[in-house]
């Protein structure tokens, strides 16, 4: 085989090898997608179930790498021993323990997914850096949130620090939507003079999205707050406990509604050739008819602890539908030469 034989095949080779290895980041990129929603969803049962404190201790749990199942399985003095910011723990609930305990093995595979992810973004690093270095941020934000979990565990479930846990999640989720489209491509759009005005509707709807998410964990802090201090007080009551930012998030939808029916509707009039603007405004409104529905249902009956996460991961996959409509519209239609 001559060199220049040689050197064609060698490229070939090459090649075939980048080609692999971005694919496999292609599927690595969804693995992770499915993994952090499954994960945020598993979050909200921690939370609608009071499983936080379910292991009182970070990484272990009840000092062990597979949890008890029964009280016979702890210390006489456990809640004294985990006790946690000088609080002693509730009374040992199995359910709660593997609840939070399978949340954690979650959140251990949402980290080993992300760098598998990184690894395989390296294939693009000189071909589209952006990709690279949007990998490299979602591992980065991937072990910030979970020293920041270890800390929720740590402070007993302060407030401040859930809140800001999910807000961290939902900024994974914003760079793996726009990775997505840096690595698939999106289908360029023609140019129309509206879109810059539809998108800067869509950021402020997306802004208020997110603030409903804020304000939302801020009202199911309040009821954290309500079962804590009177345990035995029947759920009917709560909403009566609730204070202006459960009414604040109340009004938020209806102003949300309006919003964002009005721009999905004149999105599909003006971009009926574009099947996946066309799909997104479909999914976005189904999943804000949900959404509101689920608001209702907690609202009206009593809070069921059923449809509370759900209610969580609806409004996740709003703010993430509506943030990868925003860059679907920021495409154009490449300029012929």
């Amino acid at each position: 085989m001559s060199s220049k034989f040689k050197l064609v095949y060698i490229f070939n080779k090459a090649f075939e090898m980048v080609n692999a290895k971005q694919q496999k980041y292609q599927k690595s990129l969804m693995i992770v997608l499915v993994t952090v929603f499954a994960l945020i969803a598993i979050g909200g049962l921690v939370r609608s179930t009071g499983s936080g404190m379910g292991c009182p201790d970070w990484p272990k749990c009840f000092g062990q790498l597979i949890p008890p199942t029964d009280i016979s399985q702890l210390p006489a003095d456990y809640k004294e021993r985990y006790a946690v910011a000088n609080r002693t723990i509730a009374d040992f609930s199995a359910v709660h323990t593997w609840i939070e305990y399978i949340n954690r093995l979650f959140g251990v595979w949402t980290g080993i997914a992300v760098l598998i992810l990184s690894y395989f973004s390296f294939s693009y690093k000189s071909e589209k850096p952006n990709i690279f270095w949007g990998s490299q941020l979602a591992l980065f934000l991937v072990i910030l949130n979970g020293w920041l979990g270890s800390k929720v565990v740590a402070t007993h479930l302060s407030p401040g620090i859930i809140t800001l846990h999910m807000v961290l999640a939902i900024l994974l989720i914003f760079v793996l939507q726009h990775l997505k489209h840096l690595t698939y491509g999106v289908e360029f759009i023609s140019n129309n003079p509206n879109v810059k005005k539809y998108k800067n509707i869509l950021w402020l709807i997306l802004i208020m999205s997110f603030l409903q998410v804020v304000l939302g964990t801020q009202v199911r802090e309040q009821i954290d707050h309500i079962t804590n201090n009177e345990p035995n007080l029947a759920k009917s009551n709560w909403l009566g406990r609730l204070d202006y930012v459960f009414y604040i998030h109340r009004s938020f939808s209806a102003a949300l509604l309006i919003g964002i029916f009005y721009v999905l509707r004149k999105l599909v009039e003006e971009f009926k050739e574009n099947a996946l603007i066309q799909k997104l405004s479909m999914s976005i409104a189904l999943i804000l008819i949900a959404e509101i529905a689920a608001g209702v249902i907690l609202a009206y009956f009593s809070f069921p602890a059923i449809v509370q996460p759900l209610h969580l991961l609806l409004a996740v996959f709003l703010v993430s539908y509506l943030y990868e409509l925003i860059v679907v519209l920021s495409k154009r239609e490449l300029e012929k030469a």
